[in-house]
């Protein structure tokens, strides 16, 4: 993976660390997954988060439509960086981070894992403890789980102090949506 930079996040490191560490809420209780997002594999939602000294930025939560384990939670200001500042990949690549001082051996990180900015503005990737803790990881497949992780990481509450809940697909009629062909092994006459 490329190493990205942003000096935006250089030159105001410790605005960013606020937007992580200060207290920030959202309002709903559930997070219904229904709309397709970017393309036809993802299913996407998009909720404000109230923060005083941003008023503009969004908690976005991405599911794969024929894979509801492989999800991603961001953050996102525009009017400070372009893409999330702040995200969460329960799968996929793993993520390399290239800095002088991290032995090679370090600097491959495996998903599930977390992306933030570091001093540089170089965007890195990290396990958290729980992730790094085999029966605790396994645990965080769980979406519902995992968003509230996320919510610890990047301190957000819904109201005060719970988290929500995500529904995915509530709109239909709970069936699974893959690509095998239910009739595959079926002679018609």
């Amino acid at each position: 993976m490329a190493q990205k930079k942003f000096p935006q996040v250089k030159d105001n490191y410790d605005y960013y660390n606020r937007l992580l560490s200060d207290r920030k809420s959202i309002f709903s209780k559930v997070l219904e997954i229904n709309t397709f997002g970017n393309n036809a594999n993802t299913l996407s939602h998009q909720e404000i988060v109230s923060y005083f000294e941003c008023k503009d930025m969004f908690l976005i939560v991405d599911v794969k439509v024929n894979n509801h384990n492989f999800f991603q939670f961001k953050l996102r200001s525009k009017d400070f960086i372009p893409p999330p500042f702040f995200r969460f990949d329960s799968d996929g690549e793993t993520h390399r981070n290239k800095i002088d001082g991290i032995p090679l051996d370090e600097q491959s990180v495996e998903t599930p894992h977390f992306h933030k900015f570091n001093e540089n503005g170089i965007e890195i990737a990290y396990k958290t403890k729980q992730l790094r803790n085999p029966e605790e990881a396994k645990a965080l497949e769980d979406i519902n789980l995992c968003i509230a992780h996320f919510f610890h990481e990047s301190n957000i509450r819904v109201n005060e102090d719970s988290f929500p809940e995500v529904k995915i697909m509530s709109n239909t009629l709970g069936l699974s949506m893959t690509q095998e062909d239910p009739n595959q092994n079926v002679t018609f006459l």
